[in-house]
């Protein structure tokens, strides 16, 4: 039968059902049940013994779909909403169930966090990680107010690389797609001896974007990635220690804009939102594209690129004090300096602008957990400290600098110096107890303090002047704050268990270095801490003889003082973190496994959102409330298919997938040209193992070739445009695979 691939999590609505079960169903146990292990309270445990919505991906399954970063994990997981922001390279915004990251500057902290082998990313600006030579990993659907480092709101994603084997042996992959894409990864165990053990891991990737930039010299945009991963493991008996080495180095430049005006060119109206994109359509420059091809576009970036490179190390030891005491230490670091240049006109010099980061992040985890025949508690302390160096730059209209003075006085170049250094230290613990065969309690609390230090530097370049420390500010911003949950577990018999559950999620105030024009916003950038109080009913049911698996869950949010990010004007158009009031989140997941043959196995996930609201927010004439949050559909429904059968000396598979999202804006505000129809992407597989080890495939993403936008961002006020970046259109690709 084909390996379980996806872990669900849910509710089956079904009292009468619950009503016929008893207690002693409850407590027998069947051992011919596959259990599915998880890690989503930081140890080992079946899936069916956690009140937390998990969707867990395998490594095959990553491989097998060519995912090749976190920012392409959505379609596997109900509620899931991953966009690239500014273009591949700079900070995604992911969403879960509506709460996630709004913003577009490299000093944001997202609700949602990736833990690569037990260690916290950071800040947004560690959000893409590529996934290669992955044991498989774990994505939590709301918040983590326990366990878990800082600022998980949202959710969390746990990512888990393949460990050290004991004898030596491996794989090499290599394949070739459309948009000049070459790839490479492979892995290799070292085994020193039985007690020591090395894997040795490495991933290439070279691509273009599928974006057909017309304009004269300019390219098409692209990256070439490089990552590279040391891990060891070491078992001394009662201490066991993973050291882990990671290195990743990406290049390239960056994905060009469509630059839509929204004024039509000859009827002296406003373009509707159909008519964006078409030749008639210009923005304030008069600039259109005389093409009606969906992935024209004609951007200036022959010097727009981007350039990161990182390092990090983690040590892990475990240490078995007594058969029932286990101490743990997690140790991490990690430093990134990033380039990225990027273009918002189009074919113009009128804005264009650079972000430039280096963050270093050190962390520090310390737990000790007890465990007998009822109960299992762990306590911990936690400590984060980050640096986020900003060098961030924008140019506004550098070619009028040939203009008349009057003219040419709106002419500037900002430079940005900021320096943020945030802080957490928290103090956590939580117990799982065995109240009897049927019920099991869970209770947890966290205390966190956290504080950001800032200061912001601005230099002015304009015409005729150089002016250094046009503002030089600083500050801090401090805050404490309880989370936590509380949830039951009850099993009603061994195919069917329910919980009930209460979560307190808190991501904390900062500062905004964001792109200011003037030192009065860049002097009111600090935002204060968002609560979110989660309540959750849901359930895991297996049937027809443990062939299929119906899972759902029903959840409701309460969200206080939100952090949104706004389109304000003080003089000049800006875009600044804020917190709005309280508003409300609640919907549906479903998820469905059935394999009802040994070679075949479907997959169907529905997520089903029908209240996400904004907070009311106010500032000047600037009024939102009651509007919908950014990046959440309605409706998310994916689905696979697949099929596999041993044909002469090998194994031939195949499958067929789809991710649906109903339609959602990319801002806070509805505005009809920001917003995205719903869309539906195809991806397919057929493949061929020899019993040698050697597999060839054959892949392909967006079969349709759909037509849908990255990005959809509001320069009406500045432009008379929207600035968008397109997705990526058919691919078709063929790799090879040999394990050794």
């Amino acid at each position: 039968m084909l390996s379980q691939r996806c872990i669900y999590t849910g509710l089956i609505l079904s009292t009468a059902f619950f009503g016929q079960a008893n207690a002693q169903d409850a407590a027998s146990s069947d051992e011919s049940v596959e259990k599915i292990v998880v890690y989503a309270q930081k140890r080992a445990q079946d899936i069916a013994d956690i009140a937390i919505p998990v969707t867990v991906v395998s490594g095959d399954d990553i491989q097998e779909l060519q995912l090749k970063d976190t920012t392409q994990i959505s379609s596997l997981v109900p509620n899931f909403k991953i966009t690239t922001n500014a273009g591949e390279g700079t900070p995604p915004s992911f969403n879960i169930r509506g709460i996630g990251m709004i913003d577009y500057n490299t000093s944001s902290i997202s609700p949602i966090s990736i833990y690569s082998d037990g260690v916290v990313g950071g800040s947004a600006n560690n959000l893409s990680v590529n996934l290669f030579d992955i044991q498989h990993l774990e994505v939590l659907r709301g918040p983590q107010g326990t366990l878990f480092g800082r600022n998980t709101t949202g959710g969390a994603v746990l990512i888990h690389s393949t460990m050290p084997g004991d004898e030596f042996g491996g794989y090499l992959n290599a394949g070739v797609a459309q948009q000049d894409h070459t790839s490479a990864e492979g892995a290799v165990n070292l085994p020193s001896n039985s007690r020591v053990k090395s894997r040795l891991a490495f991933n290439y990737d070279n691509y273009d974007y599928s974006t057909n930039n017309l304009f004269p010299g300019a390219p098409d945009g692209g990256l070439k990635q490089l990552n590279f991963r040391w891990i060891t493991t070491a078992d001394f008996d009662d201490v066991r220690l993973t050291t882990k080495f990671q290195h990743d180095d990406w290049s390239g430049s960056t994905k060009p804009i469509h630059s839509l005006g929204i004024d039509h060119a000859t009827e002296g109206r406003q373009c509707t939102p159909e008519e964006l994109g078409s030749p008639a359509c210009v923005n304030v420059y008069g600039h259109s594209i005389d093409s009606d091809n969906y992935w024209d576009a004609s951007a200036d970036t022959a010097d727009r690129i981007h350039d990161s490179e990182s390092w990090a190390a983690s040590v892990k030891v475990e240490w078995d004090i007594t058969d029932d005491i286990m101490f743990t230490s997690i140790s991490g670091y990690r430093d990134l300096d990033r380039f990225h240049a990027f273009d918002s006109d189009g074919p113009g010099e009128f804005t264009e602008g650079t972000m430039g980061t280096d963050n270093s992040l050190v962390s520090q985890e310390f737990t000790v957990s007890y465990e007998n025949d009822d109960m299992y508690w762990i306590t911990g302390l936690y400590y984060l400290n980050e640096d986020i160096q900003q060098e961030n730059s924008i140019d506004v209209a550098r070619s009028l600098r040939e203009a008349p003075p009057e003219v040419a006085a709106n002419a500037i170049q900002v430079f940005y110096h900021n320096d943020l250094e945030n802080e957490s230290v928290a103090l956590f613990s939580q117990v799982d107890y065995q109240l009897s065969s049927t019920y099991t309690l869970t209770a947890g609390l966290r205390y966190t303090d956290e504080s950001t230090e800032w200061s912001s530097l601005a230099d002015f370049d304009v015409v005729g002047a150089f002016i250094p420390g046009a503002w030089d500010l600083n500050g801090e911003v401090e805050d404490d704050e309880l989370s936590g949950k509380l949830s039951l577990i009850q099993k009603i018999n061994t195919d069917l268990s329910v919980y009930y559950s209460y979560a307190r999620g808190y991501k904390s105030g900062g500062y905004n270095g964001a792109y200011s024009l003037t030192p009065n916003v860049a002097a009111n950038s600090e935002y204060r801490p968002e609560k979110l109080d989660a309540y959750e009913i849901g359930s895991r049911w297996s049937f027809l003889d443990k062939k299929a698996r119906l899972n759902a869950s029903a959840f409701y949010y309460d969200y206080k003082d939100q952090q949104i990010f706004v389109l304000l004007n003080d003089g000049s158009p800006f875009g600044v973190l804020r917190n709005a009031g309280d508003s409300t989140i609640y919907g549906l997941e479903t998820e469905f496994s059935y394999s009802p043959t040994q070679a075949w196995q479907l997959d169907l996930n529905l997520g089903y959102i029908p209240e996400a609201e904004i907070g009311e927010f106010r500032f000047g004439e600037v009024v939102i409330e009651e509007t919908r949050l950014p990046f959440t559909s309605k409706w998310n429904i994916g689905g696979r298919a697949q099929w596999e059968s041993e044909i002469g000396n090998g194994m031939l598979k195949a499958e067929l997938g789809f991710d649906y999202q109903s339609e959602f804006y990319f801002d806070q505000n509805e505005n009809p040209y920001t917003r995205q129809g719903g869309f539906a992407l195809w991806n397919g597989r057929v493949s061929y193992e020899l019993s040698s080890g050697l597999s060839f495939g054959i892949w392909g993403k967006n079969l349709f070739d759909k037509e849908y936008a990255e990005l959809r961002f509001d320069s009406i006020a500045g432009l008379r445009a929207i600035t968008e970046l397109k997705g990526e259109k058919r691919q078709i690709g063929v790799d090879v695979t040999y394990k050794f």
